[in-house]
């Protein structure tokens, strides 16, 4: 799908221009024209690129793939532009990342999406309430669509805070597996947005720095604004990080802890049926001389030694703080 609008002079806006204007448009010196191409690549959108505006075959290319990375890159009249944002469905344990390709040039902006994109929907209701944003410029436009882009991840960052101060609190009452999975998925996604998030912050600063002198002065501040954005958003990534780690040791070493306490019980109930077993071992021996046998009272003599044994192993255990809460000591003065 292909979106064109154009601005001329200081107040005319064109909007929905057939491809056929474009040559006409770009060769006016008063006109600045907006190509959004969306979806997958097809021959109209490869005569955009190709053949009207006659960008870089290796830009090309890397418009139409999908790249993780975000970057920028000068060429002869143009910048391109690699950047990502997150799709309106992206929760704390799935983000879904949407690429955006920008071509920046003096009088033009050419952005390729291959998904719905939230920021360039946003800038285009802009442009349908109020045309001064095209009329300010390409660059004026390019910075709407990268500040919509970090407006639309302050949402997903708010959700994993949230969920993560819950599971804070899960650890340490009824830990399960589920809640376990749903961190292990917010670790992933913390890892996802950091790994595209701290590159593209690098994108704004060199934007902001004006390296390829592309932007005026004024127009650098408002790249700072995203960048400053970015590197806070940055920041809250890796301190989630770091939660998801630190949550995720503490579930661990808790499971680790019950587990002790199960073995510690097990080990102990052994222990004191031990000699109950050994005494039950003896006197269930075919042996025809023992000497209890024939006694009136053997029986609940053997009971009450056993009784005795396991009530004194017990006691041994609970005095060593083995069993139940450890005896408190006096206080010595």
């Amino acid at each position: 799908m292909v979106t064109i609008v154009a601005a001329r002079g200081e107040s005319e806006l064109l909007a929905d221009v057939p491809v056929a204007e474009l040559p006409h448009m770009l060769a006016d010196p008063y006109c600045v024209v907006w190509v959004d191409l969306s979806g997958p690549q097809d021959d109209v959108s490869t005569q955009i690129v190709s053949e009207i505006f006659r960008f870089h075959p290796l830009a090309i290319e890397d418009c139409f793939e999908a790249r993780e990375v975000p970057r920028v890159q000068a060429f002869d009249g143009y910048l391109y532009l690699i950047t990502h944002g997150l799709s309106s469905g992206s929760t704390a344990e799935e983000a879904e990342v949407i690429e955006l390709d920008v071509f920046l040039g003096k009088r033009f902006l050419v952005t390729y999406h291959l998904k719905t994109s939230r920021s360039v929907a946003a800038v285009q209701a802009v442009l349908r309430r109020n045309a001064g944003l095209l009329h300010k410029g390409p660059v004026s436009l390019l910075h709407a669509l990268l500040d919509q882009q970090v407006d639309g991840i302050e949402p997903v960052l708010d959700s994993i805070e949230g969920r993560l101060e819950g599971l804070e609190a899960w650890v340490f009452t009824q830990a399960t597996n589920t809640e376990l999975a749903t961190l292990l998925a917010m670790r992933r996604t913390t890892l996802q947005l950091r790994r595209w998030m701290s590159k593209q912050r690098e994108v704004m600063l060199r934007l902001s720095r004006n390296e390829h002198g592309f932007v005026t002065p004024h127009e650098a501040i408002l790249f700072r604004d995203v960048y400053d954005h970015l590197a806070r958003f940055t920041d809250l990534v890796e301190s989630f990080r770091e939660m998801t780690t630190s949550i995720q040791e503490a579930y661990l070493s808790v499971t680790n802890n019950r587990l002790g306490e199960i073995m510690k019980f097990l080990t102990l109930y052994t222990a004191i049926l031990m000699p109950l077993t050994v005494i039950t071992g003896i006197y269930g021996m075919n042996f025809q001389h023992m000497p209890e046998l024939a006694s009136k009272y053997a029986y609940p003599a053997v009971l009450a030694v056993m009784a005795l044994t396991a009530t004194g192993v017990a006691l041994f255990f609970k005095k060593r703080g083995w069993l139940g809460a450890p005896a408190r000591r006096k206080r010595v003065l």
